[in-house]
């Protein structure tokens, strides 16, 4: 069962933040910046229901009864870091919305701040695991790496 530690913590926030940025990256152009917000909130509640879904089932295949209550919300409380992996990004386009930004410049921005947020985790992963040095920024240059993706996907699709 889920522990909630930052073991699992932290990955979940990662892979929500390499979610939004797939998701910004193919958000298309003309489309309003409360939209692509929306867009981006909902995709991860659909990633996160659909991992709630298969861990419960797992969970109950594994071990053969029915989840108590407490069990079923444990499940689903573990995997909330998944979700919350695009809360700054998308307050960063609720902003830009506020303040009437352009919408390819602040796609462009909340992507900047997704990688931002990417190179943050991986640091913190790596510290975490006990990697120093060069093993640090290698792991951590990763994390980012995945960011920078989603930028170049970004530039292919829409450039």
């Amino acid at each position: 069962m889920p522990t909630g530690d930052a073991y699992q913590l932290r990955p979940a926030y990662l892979y929500g933040l390499v979610v939004t940025g797939s998701v910004l990256a193919a958000a298309p152009d003309d489309l309003g910046l409360l939209r692509v917000a929306a867009l981006v909130v909902g995709t991860l509640l659909v990633y996160w229901s659909a991992e709630t879904y298969v861990h419960v089932i797992g969970a109950r295949t594994r071990l053969r009864r029915s989840l108590t209550a407490h069990e079923r919300r444990e499940i689903a409380v573990a995997g909330l870091p998944l979700v919350a992996g695009c809360g700054i990004p998308a307050l960063v386009l609720l902003a830009e919305a506020v303040l009437q930004v352009e919408p390819t410049l602040a796609v462009d921005v909340a992507l900047v701040v997704n990688l931002a947020l990417l190179v943050g985790v991986g640091w913190r992963m790596s510290t975490a695991s006990g990697l120093t040095g060069a093993r640090r920024l290698a792991s951590t240059s990763l994390a980012g790496l995945l960011g920078v993706a989603m930028i170049a996907l970004k530039l292919s699709l829409h450039h």
